[in-house]
């Protein structure tokens, strides 16, 4: 379809998937007419040794047939999505546990912050088995403990899908002795859609499980449960864009597209978290990718993590992912986000054509990336960020920058997403600021109601920005310069400067942070873990910000006649307040006692510094109850 800003009929391919589906019906023929009869084993179409050994297991004491009430019922849904998911996610297209584990040493060595890693295909023995690959991943158990033990989590790539035949063409990819062991025993009980009908897909060609089943849902749940013992979230891509004939025969009857995908993302859901109450599954909201006009997948209840993925390296894949976040967000999504610096690598109008790398998209990218809800690297090119192919040193300091930026503004994140999931009517974390059909061409957005982000699009270095109106600004970059009007317009030039990107936040605001450090700016070197508050006090008037979590705290700030109160409802751990002022400090008093200058000393501030280059006032607070701090 057309939009506003796009390139009419566009169609993306995932890395050559549009290569490997024609090379996939070379190989094991035309999926519309090829269809597996309900009394038939995936034992007549060949693997029989695989399927042999499904049979045992299964004859052993359990009925693949029957209905388990529990296994087949988890309770509904809701996306209530985790703190932890908010930290930076790392990810390749393909990857070993040798690999994994070089991969996040990788960002631990150049302490760059990691809180999920996810393991894209190949990672299982076949599609879909929900077991790991020994060849693949040894010791799959301990790199998941290792992971964890790093406060790290595991997230595993899925489909709906189960195998008749398979193939990775991705290079590196494995090689596939038969059918997934499970798919007799599935045909055999009919737990498939269009009677077992094979549809090939771009990992071979195989039967989309019938979500509307109760002994298929039982069947499939059950498969799941010791890796749910393991991994912390699923990234569930659109396999049922590929089912043959749709409308499909279910259990349920004749159900259309729309209905079979949102069955599929709810139960995935569902029954994760049935087994683990922070579990999450990955998912698409709104998506336009390859051949498919663009649809909403799961439901915005059902999306805990909502990925707009698979676009182009470049300004068209940049702009691309902008729409679809747009589009999802007022859609009522929350926890949105793509993947950073643009999946693919090659042209999708010309496979033979390979889109190079640009640096200046990758800045661009991940600023993006940090100033969303969901921040996560991932692409077929593999690229870390000091192994760029060029401005090595510049990006690897602008990924840094930016992954502490995320981590550190990510309680912020979390508790406006939560309130956006759990009290009805509340803003969404992502809203843009302009009108659908004046979307192209500006892509600002509000992230949490405090920031305004103006995209950098092009290869300009440069746009205008109009802030909003309503209230005062002050640019992120000089904090310490005179605060800006609402409703004019600015100019923003960032001319070689791979870090930065148009960004500007509330004059007077409070919001939490986190570990703040001094390569961003919100706290001074040398501080051991910590809570913070960033309090910007260059205007007058009153805000307010609760932190959620186990014991919320709730901050209420107060700028009047250059006198800067902030009360604080608690202190969990030991806190940094930073406060842009309304003019040179004079005095910092907590609960009414003044405090002295201090620097770090044993990782802990106790008393205030002001940082010159900024103008910023950090204070130190130990961990405690309430307390009030009056800045003059």
């Amino acid at each position: 379809m057309a939009r506003a800003g796009m390139r009419t009929g566009r169609a993306k391919a995932r890395g050559g998937m549009a290569v490997a589906l024609v090379l996939a019906l070379s190989l094991v023929g035309c999926a519309s007419e090829t269809k597996a009869p309900m009394g038939d084993t995936a034992a007549d179409q060949g693997g029989a040794d695989a399927v042999e050994v499904a049979a045992d297991v299964s004859q052993a004491a359990i009925d693949p047939c029957a209905v388990d009430p529990e296994l087949a019922n988890p309770p509904t849904p809701t996306a209530a999505t985790p703190r932890w998911a908010f930290e930076p996610w790392i990810s390749k297209d393909i990857s070993t546990s040798d690999d994994t584990r070089a991969f996040v040493k990788g960002f631990v060595d150049r302490g760059i912050p990691v809180g999920v890693v996810v393991l894209d295909s190949p990672w299982e023995t076949n599609y879909h088995t929900f077991q790991a690959n020994p060849k693949r991943y040894p010791g799959f158990k301990e790199l998941v403990g290792e992971l964890h033990g790093q406060n790290i989590k595991l997230v595993v790539w899925l489909t709906q899908m189960v195998n008749q035949a398979s193939f990775d063409l991705e290079a590196g990819g494995d090689l596939y002795d038969g059918p997934s062991p499970n798919l007799g025993e599935g045909l055999k009980c009919g737990h498939f859609v269009n009677g077992g009908e094979l549809s090939t897909w771009w990992k071979g060609k195989g039967a989309g499980l019938d979500f509307f089943s109760p002994a298929a849902r039982t069947w499939w749940n059950r498969q799941q449960i010791e890796l749910l013992q393991l991994v912390d979230g699923y990234k569930l891509d659109f396999g049922e864009m590929y089912i043959a004939s749709v409308p499909m025969q279910t259990a349920a009857g004749s159900q259309g597209l729309d209905a079979y995908s949102q069955a599929y993302y709810r139960e995935m859901l569902a029954f994760g978290l049935a087994r683990n109450p922070e579990f999450v599954t990955m998912v698409r909201p709104w998506d336009e990718s390859y051949d498919f006009a663009g649809r909403f997948f799961a439901k915005p209840q059902h999306a805990p993590v909502a990925w707009v993925g698979d676009n182009r390296r470049d300004w068209v894949g940049l702009v691309d992912a902008l729409d679809h976040i747009f589009r999802s967000a007022q859609a009522g999504y929350t926890m949105l986000g793509s993947d950073i610096g643009g999946y693919l690598d090659r042209d999708d109008k010309d496979l033979t054509k390979k889109i190079p790398f640009d640096a200046k998209v990758f800045a661009r990218w991940t600023a993006l990336g940090a100033l969303g809800p969901f921040m996560q690297l991932h692409g077929r090119a593999n690229l870390t960020p000091w192994t760029t192919p060029d401005h090595t040193q510049e990006l690897l300091d602008m990924y840094a920058y930016w992954a502490h930026w995320h981590h550190q503004l990510a309680p912020m994140l979390y508790s406006v997403v939560h309130r956006s999931q759990t009290q009805p009517g509340q803003p969404l974390v992502l809203q843009p600021v302009a009108a659908a059909d004046k979307w192209a061409g500006d892509w600002r957005y509000l992230l949490g109601g405090l920031w305004l982000v103006a995209p950098l699009t092009d290869g300009t270095d440069q746009r205008t920005v109009q802030l909003p109106a309503g209230q005062t600004w002050l640019s992120w970059w000089k904090l310490a310069a005179a605060p800006l009007a609402g409703d004019t317009t600015v100019t923003a030039d960032f001319s070689n400067d791979f870090r930065g990107i148009p960004l500007y936040v509330a004059a007077c605001s409070v919001q939490p942070f986190a570990d703040g450090n001094a390569l961003t700016g919100l706290a001074p070197a040398g501080l051991t873990p910590h809570d913070g508050w960033l309090v910007l006090a260059a205007a007058e008037g009153e805000r307010s910000f609760t932190l959620e979590g186990k014991a919320p705290v709730t901050a209420q700030l107060q700028v009047k006649q250059g006198v800067v109160t902030l009360s604080l409802s608690g202190r969990p751990r030991a806190t940094v307040v930073t406060v842009r002022a309304p003019g040179q400090v004079k005095a910092v008093l907590v609960d009414g006692k003044p405090q002295a200058t201090a620097s770090v000393s044993d990782g802990k501030l106790l008393g205030y510094q002001v940082d010159a280059k900024s103008g910023l006032v950090w204070i130190g607070l130990p961990a405690g109850g309430a307390a009030q701090l009056t800045i003059q």
